[in-house]
């Protein structure tokens, strides 16, 4: 049930909020996921509280670390520039801790927990990547117009969609190996990672195909029965070439903005070419196995293995550089260029899979850095990032604005400081504590499976933007979970049960929870309704609903925007000065406000003023340096 609620939450935009001010349907899903979530971690852990998983080290410093971490980002709200940012994005950590409480307290209950879960997920995101690849294949019929051309329906967000394909593969690997298995779980585990690899290349996203990279690393390195695994990853890899190439090479597919017709004809050669890969994928793994199949991989063999491909690649290379030093040369100097160029960013064209372009990310990174510099404590406050990105950032192209710096390190030290580093730090300890544990104690080598997971969700958010998707970081924790449950297996020790009053606690915190999801949310879908409103020519009843938003959340800005618009639909230059003055109040450390502010005086004292207050928090708003030229 868990696993098909991650599911909707998938569909449903990843549950993203970037607190923009509206209900979308990704803020929407993040909030019901919070509904459920809530009660749902209270019930596990009153069911597991005689189990000696709630109550071992690592779940004690994982769980005391992502509830502090969302407990410090509320706390932020004191001093951060946008409050209604910072308790979006306590609300999300809110909702991390709530899946790391599931997976602890399921997982301890249930057996064989670490393969369950992997080839639940597996199943789970199987909607999910078919969805994708369907609106692509057949987009008059799943997809959509004017669609870009790296996958990312239904996600939302191409990166997004490229590590759920990725999360999908411990659990495959793990049914082409299991014990019991014959060949058709083989052939079928390999067709399966076909479409999850096709998937994940028609993504372009390359933070996603080094997360499959550390998860085939991972299961295949601790987990037995490595040769069906290297089977089927073989099998998957050569299956998705076909489909994966036509994908990248067909104009119709790798062109933006077309209309969902003009992709139908190449879609449709995308999806025999698919069903061929999946017939390929099930033939060559058979094949593999077959010849191979009495074979054993050991560590140590498949070490030895690696390291004599690794010298021969050395030794070519080494011996093409002695033959050829300008060429190579010229190419390092060129990939130097890709990875420290700021040149305005990278296209998504799928020449991008082999480019070194950071895509500004070297820029962001800074920013974000400068910040936890002049905030090194407790930092500017949870969710500040897109107003220090404005404040930090060298040029006024618009277009390369973001809302988070892409390293989940440098987002917490720029949003809550060495304090949230610390608590982060904890989170990750605890994990680290149990896979050691679970080293040390010789147990279930599965483990590897929800560690795959957590891996691949730390390694892409250290490239992007992975711990504001609700999906993706509610997916790792459940993970982390699990692997905390397996390293402390059985009933706990007598009088180490969870205290009963620790229960209660959180049967009294959960309506608390639920309900700080449910303002903000609510408050944004008055702000909604208001601007529907306002398309609609119905200014007054924008200006209830903007009240109505303000009374609910008095920590947004966006309200008083609407009730400035309304204002100046209504022929009410004194009602729109004031709702941009108080939009100054409530976000002064916002631009936005007083970019209204100095709309609403125009060529006056006060409009100058404002616009100059603009160029205080935005040093290079482009829009503001015109009208300063304009009015002086």
């Amino acid at each position: 049930m868990l696993l098909a609620a991650w599911t909707v939450l998938t569909v449903l935009s990843g549950g993203i909020d970037l607190g923009d001010g509206l209900a979308t349907r990704g803020a929407t899903a993040a909030m019901l996921a919070t509904l459920v979530a809530a009660p749902f971690a209270a019930w596990a852990l009153m069911r597991s509280r005689d189990r000696a998983a709630p109550r071992s080290g690592p779940a004690l410093l994982a769980i005391g670390g992502v509830a502090g971490l969302a407990v410090w980002a509320g706390v932020s709200i004191l001093w951060a520039p946008a409050g209604d940012l910072a308790w979006t994005e306590a609300n999300r950590i809110a909702l991390a801790a709530l899946a790391l409480v599931i997976g602890i307290g399921i997982a301890s209950m249930v057996p064989q927990a670490p393969e369950r879960f992997a080839v639940g997920l597996s199943i789970a995101a199987a909607p999910v990547v078919l969805w994708a690849l369907l609106a692509r294949c057949m987009p008059t019929v799943f997809g959509s117009d004017f669609e870009p051309s790296r996958l990312q329906a239904p996600v939302g967000y191409w990166n997004a969609l490229a590590l759920v394909a990725v999360v999908a593969i411990p659990g495959l690997l793990w049914w082409a190996a299991r014990r019991g298995g014959d060949h058709r779980d083989l052939m079928g585990a390999a067709a399966a990672i076909t479409v999850a690899v096709t998937t994940l290349v028609l993504t372009y996203s390359r933070g996603g195909l080094l997360s499959l990279v550390l998860v085939c690393l991972i299961v295949v390195g601790i987990m037995p029965g490595r040769m069906r695994q290297l089977s089927a990853l073989a099998g998957g890899l050569i299956g998705a070439i076909l489909p994966a190439w036509y994908g990248l090479t067909t104009d119709a597919l790798t062109d933006d903005a077309l209309i969902a017709a003009d992709r139908s004809d190449a879609g449709l050669g995308l999806l025999w070419r698919l069903l061929v890969g999946l017939a390929i994928a099930a033939a060559v793994a058979w094949a593999i196995q077959r010849v191979l199949g009495g074979g054993r991989l050991t560590r140590r063999r498949a070490g030895v293995a690696a390291l004599v491909v690794v010298l021969l690649g050395v030794t070519v290379a080494g011996a093409y550089a002695l033959a050829k030093p300008r060429d190579v040369g010229a190419w390092i100097s060129a990939r130097t260029a890709e990875v420290t160029g700021t040149s305005g960013g990278l296209a998504n064209t799928p020449g991008r899979l082999g480019s070194l372009d950071t895509n500004q990310r070297l820029q962001w990174w800074s920013e974000a850095a400068r910040s936890a510099g002049d905030n090194l404590l407790v930092g500017e406050g949870a969710g500040s990032f897109p107003l220090v990105h404005l404040r930090e950032r060298t040029t006024g192209e618009d277009r390369l604005n973001v809302r988070q710096p892409h390293n989940l390190v440098l987002e917490i030290a720029s949003g809550l400081g060495l304090v949230g580093l610390a608590l982060l730090g904890c989170l990750v300890a605890g994990v680290a504590w149990a896979g050691a544990r679970a080293w040390q104690r010789r147990g279930p080598p599965t483990i590897a499976l929800p560690l795959a997971v957590f891996a691949a969700f730390l390694l892409q958010s250290q490239l992007d933007w992975t711990w504001t998707v609700p999906a993706l970081t509610t997916v790792a924790m459940a993970a982390a979970g699990v692997m905390i449950a397996a390293a402390a297996p059985g009933p706990a020790p007598p009088g180490r049960s969870v205290p009963r009053p620790v229960v209660a606690g959180a049967w009294a915190l959960a309506p608390i929870i639920m309900l700080s999801a449910l303002i903000p949310w609510w408050s944004q879908e008055k702000v909604a309704q208001g601007n529907q409103a306002i398309s609609a020519g119905q200014p007054a009843v924008a200006e209830e609903r903007a009240q109505e938003a303000s009374d609910l959340n008095p920590l947004a800005i966006q309200p008083w925007l609407l009730r400035a618009r309304a204002a100046a639909l209504l022929d009410d230059p004194a009602g729109m000065r004031a709702a941009a003055r108080r939009a100054t109040q409530v976000q002064p450390g916002n631009p936005a406000g007083w970019a209204l502010l100095a709309v609403a005086y125009g060529d006056t004292p006060e409009g100058l003023a404002a616009w100059r207050q603009v160029l205080v928090l935005s040093p290079n708003d482009a829009r503001a340096r015109l009208a300063l030229e304009a009015i002086e």
